[in-house]
């Protein structure tokens, strides 16, 4: 979301139109230490504060939904996220901006819950008037076809990433393709959502991966290459591609697999770290990159009641 023009091209394609013409120029990513402040404790992914012209603004709070959950109570979650993102905008506005929620779903399944709050209630037209109400602006990216995702290729090629999450594995190829074709001129961001997949699909996306490395042209194919290489995939292999994934696939997942679940432990505990203490040290840092899987379980499930780093052996 941080790519140049990513978010801004997210809000003109998504917002409603009425309020994308009331913009004035690209959206404000809030400062780390507002979202904390608002959202102390929340998941919350990104606020942005979009500028309208006559001087008024709107925050844009996106929710990236890629938990298996049920979606039916995902707006829960959306009322929590909002009415924290008010309580810390009243401090500083007499009048409130206005909050949209935008909602990115890749669930197993299309999304089956409501687009408004009211959709929870029961149905009573005596206390409706009432009733607390708001909608979200949903992408479900079950539903959405790969081809209207987005006219930007980084943006497209992240939302081809998490759509491709939730794809079975027989179905998964073009969309992969797609992907790495939005993102050939993006080697990061490639990389990135490679690595996502890899962690969240596991075994059976490897050789999906492979066959559509072979549509891409010769760029995309040494990114593919290389990420295979850096994650363990082809260690000590020159024979290319194709003959690096035959020969390394089975010996390099199993390390693929743990160096993915070993960044997301200490992403996830270096969250909870910056939420309890504020600030993580740089010889707390250097702990966290030298420990092994099981060390980060401990350290987090301690971090959640521990009164110091000092307490954790930190």
């Amino acid at each position: 979301m941080k790519e140049r023009g990513v978010a801004e091209a997210l809000l003109r394609e998504r917002l409603p139109p009425a309020l994308v013409a009331r913009m004035k120029g690209p959206p404000e990513h809030l400062s780390e230490s507002f979202i904390d402040g608002a959202l102390h404790g929340a998941v919350a992914d990104v606020v942005l504060r979009a500028p309208l012209k006559g001087g008024a603004e709107a925050h844009v709070l996106c929710l990236i939904e890629h938990k298996r959950t049920e979606d039916r109570w995902v707006l829960l979650q959306v009322l929590r996220y909002v009415t924290a993102l008010y309580t810390q905008l009243a401090k500083t506005h007499w009048e409130l901006p206005v909050v949209v929620p935008l909602v990115i779903f890749n669930g197993a399944r299309r999304w089956r819950g409501p687009q408004r709050f009211s959709g929870l209630l029961q149905d009573t037209p005596s206390t409706q008037a009432l009733a607390l109400d708001f909608g979200v602006v949903l992408l479900d990216m079950g539903a959405e076809p790969a081809a209207t995702l987005s006219a930007h290729p980084t943006l497209k090629g992240g939302l081809l990433g998490l759509k491709a999450a939730a794809t079975p594995t027989e179905q998964l190829e073009p969309v992969l393709t797609q992907m790495m074709g939005a993102l050939s001129d993006d080697e990061s961001t490639l990389r990135l959502f490679l690595q996502y997949l890899v962690t969240v699909v596991g075994r059976d996306a490897l050789p999906v991966v492979e066959r559509a490395a072979r549509r891409q042209e010769r760029k995309a194919m040494q990114t593919i290459s290389e990420f295979l290489e850096s994650r363990g995939f082809r260690r000590g292999k020159k024979q290319g591609l194709e003959q690096g994934l035959e020969q390394g696939l089975e010996q390099g997942l199993e390390q693929g697999l743990e160096a993915g679940r070993r960044d997301a432990l200490r992403d996830a505990l270096r969250r909870v770290l910056k939420k309890r203490f504020k600030k993580v040290p740089d010889s707390v840092e250097a702990k966290l990159a030298a420990a092994d899987p099981d060390t980060l379980t401990q350290w987090f499930d301690a971090a959640l009641d521990a009164k110091s780093l000092k307490s954790l052996g930190l």
